[in-house]
This record gives structure tokens, sequence and C-alpha cells, in this order.
């Protein structure tokens, strides 16, 4: 059986235009952000996104799950009128310190 062509190069998209990387704006004016300390400022907290409170202080841990049990805990939740996984998850490790004996960190 022959093996499927998934990509044809010579069929590339060849409409749009080419890239063109970034060029620098003449330097011979002062920016507007010069003028104003208080404008630059405001520039500034735009750039660095402000993390949520809840996020605080912790460590994110990340995992993956079938599309079935990713259904069917968002069902679940729903049902039980919770509105975060993030609730869910905490009680899911607070029982399983409490399981172990381990001191209970989440309150």
């Amino acid at each position: 059986m022959a093996r499927k062509k998934l990509f044809d190069i010579a069929e590339a998209d060849t409409g749009r235009p080419a890239y063109e990387p970034h060029r620098p704006a003449d330097r011979s004016q002062p920016s507007p952000l010069a003028l104003e300390p208080a404008v630059a400022h405001v520039a500034e907290q735009r750039r660095s996104p402000r993390r949520q409170e809840y996020r605080e202080g912790k460590r994110a841990v990340m995992f993956f799950l079938s599309e079935e049990a990713f259904s069917q805990m968002h069902v679940l939740l729903a049902r039980q009128g919770r509105k975060k996984v993030q609730a869910l998850m905490e009680e899911l490790v607070d029982d399983w310190f409490r399981r172990e004996n381990a001191p209970r960190v989440m309150r």
C-alpha cells in the first residue's frame, strides 16, 4: 500500500507576501514615551500581565487526561455547581495528603 503524500512544497501557498523583518523606528526624534514618564509606566504595566490572586505563591502542576475523563470531570463539576477545576484539584490533593497522614496545607 502506497503512503499518502501529506504535503507538496510545489503546491504551497505562494499568494502571501514575503516575510519582512521589523525595521527599527527612526531614532532622530524622541519617542513619545520618553517625553511622558507616566505613559511609559502604563506601557510597562501592559507588557507584564498581572497574575491572578489565587496563583500568588503557588506552583503549577500539569497532567493529561483522556478525552472521556476530561469530559466526565466537567460534567460532574457542572452538576455540583463548581466553577473551577482549581478548587477540585486542591480538594483532591488535600484528600491525598490526609490519606497519607501528611500535613494538610490546603485550606
